[in-house]
């Protein structure tokens, strides 16, 4: 009787335990055999992948076997399977949960979250402002796709933060490049921006510059003049000390004094004599006839006279021939140094073209008029002009004189004073003519425009040199002849050579 009452006191402390109990006779014997309830488990080897994501689930459950199994993979779908397959079709965080059932009960074990379907993060970001002066703050903002878990910024200059959008000040001067690492349970990713933020220094305080007020352009004529002159901005050796609107008058001046310099040279014999020639020509230059004497001097001491060649081509010798060609590759080269012009190949060939129509229309004009009349006539090379062009091209952008001029054998007894006057006016009037005829070409633009600048230039200051009265050139004849018609010609003429280099 003891023993029946102890064994029915433990198998009621059994069942209070849980603890399951099964009694049953054999042999005619009675035994109790103690079973634990089975206890549910599992694992995976992955947890984390984009989807479509398959998962192998290994079942890790204790407890007597027979079990029968029971899934849910926390999308909607189970399984009974012990060691199932599943695949996540869609991003998300998952929870699984097994059940295990024996003959004697069932066990289950949930775990929230445990399968995370989605994709790698994608790294990528801004920031404001750019750039500026130090010191620079600049915010930083995660524009990262597929929500990163964890930052890495890297700022270019030696410091970093994990902050998803950090704020940083750049305190030293330099371009950086800045560099933004991401990563989650899915993977990671990075982005390199170079040169992507500028801290500079603060901009230097404007010193104020005096500014040359720059004339409107014009409309009419007086705009077609602008046009052909070009531009004054030609970085010339005497700008710093002539003004751009007196360059045209220094030419002039300075081309009448290397003729006065030239006949000091040749007049002056001895030092004892100078005072007595420099007060003479004063005198002379007080009763206005110091210019012409300078001229009539320098042909005396030179004994510059025309030349009797044979005249096979056009009535030129082959040495006129060579002294226009001459003339025509100076003037071209005196020019282009004026101008300061491109030297490319179809400006020279522009320069070239123009030059030679200006200079052999001008002499055939005189050339026409000498034969008719039955004059003996030479051109001949002219150093001292040559160096009065380019030296006027180089200091003022103005060539204001010739390479070479015309020499008329005459009758000095007969006085063909007309016919003189009348062959040597010839010359001017036409390179008046062209003067006009090429700033007409202007207002066609491109190739036309530059042609008739360049010509209304070359022939404007040879029209204006050739007139002034000394006896090399052609207006000594002309005012001989004909003041008033001389009076007619060169007043006007120079107040348009002023007017277009000087008010224009």
């Amino acid at each position: 009787f003891t023993c029946i009452l102890l064994v029915a006191v433990l198998g009621t402390a059994l069942l209070l335990t849980s603890v399951a109990a099964d009694t049953t006779a054999g042999n005619g014997s009675g035994y109790i055999t103690v079973i634990n309830l089975p206890v549910a488990g599992f694992y995976t080897s992955i947890r984390y992948g984009p989807p479509p994501f398959t998962v192998s689930f290994a079942d890790t459950s204790q407890g007597f076997q027979p079990m029968t199994y029971h899934w849910d993979f926390g999308d909607g779908t189970n399984s009974a399977m012990q060691n199932p397959t599943h695949t996540y079709l869609s991003s998300g965080e998952y929870t699984v949960s097994l059940t295990v059932t024996n003959q004697f009960g069932s066990g289950t074990r949930t775990v929230a979250d445990f399968i995370w379907a989605g994709y790698p993060p994608e790294a990528n970001f801004s920031a404001l402002p750019s750039e500026g002066i130090i010191p620079l703050t600049v915010a930083f903002t995660d524009l990262s796709k597929n929500t990163p878990a964890d930052w890495t910024w890297d700022f270019g200059d030696g410091t970093t933060s994990s902050e998803q959008n950090p704020v940083h000040t750049y305190t030293q001067t330099g371009i950086y490049d800045v560099r933004l690492k991401v990563s989650s349970d899915f993977g990671s990713d990075a982005l390199s921006r170079t040169h992507y933020i500028n801290a500079s220094l603060p901009a230097p305080v404007p010193v104020p510059v005096p500014v040359t007020p720059v004339k409107a352009h014009a409309g009419g004529i007086v705009g077609l003049i602008q046009d052909a002159k070009g531009t004054t901005d030609k970085n010339l050796p005497t700008a710093a000390f002539i003004p751009p609107q007196f360059m045209a008058l220094a030419a002039v001046l300075t081309s009448l004094a290397v003729v006065f310099i030239q006949f000091l040279l040749v007049h002056i014999g001895s030092l004892a004599q100078l005072g007595a020639k420099v007060a003479k020509f004063f005198a002379d230059l007080a009763g206005g006839h110091a210019i012409e004497k300078i001229s009539d001097k320098e042909i005396e001491a030179r004994e510059i006279k025309a030349e009797r060649r044979e005249r096979p081509f056009f009535g030129l010798s082959a040495v006129e021939i060579l002294v226009l060609e001459a003339a025509v590759i100076m003037v071209a080269v005196a020019f282009l140094l004026a101008d300061r012009a491109a030297l490319t190949l179809q400006m020279v060939l522009i320069y070239i073209l123009v030059g030679a129509v200006s200079v052999i229309l001008h002499d055939f004009a005189h050339r026409y008029f000498a034969n008719r009349y039955g004059h003996d006539t030479d051109i001949q090379f002219w150093g001292l002009g040559t160096v009065i062009m380019f030296l006027t091209a180089w200091l003022y952008g103005n060539a204001f004189a010739q390479s070479y001029r015309n020499i008329v054998e005459r009758d000095e007894d007969a006085e063909e004073t007309r016919e003189l006057g009348i062959e040597m006016v010839a010359g001017p009037v036409i390179s008046i003519v062209l003067t006009l005829v090429f700033l007409f070409m202007v207002q066609f633009g491109g190739i036309w425009a530059i042609a008739g600048g360049l010509g209304f230039s070359i022939n404007l200051i040879t029209a204006v040199y050739s007139l002034i009265p000394i006896s090399t050139m052609d207006g000594s004849a002309i005012w001989k002849w004909n003041r008033a018609l001389y009076l007619v010609l060169f007043i006007p003429l120079v107040a348009f050579y002023f007017f277009t280099y000087m008010l224009v």
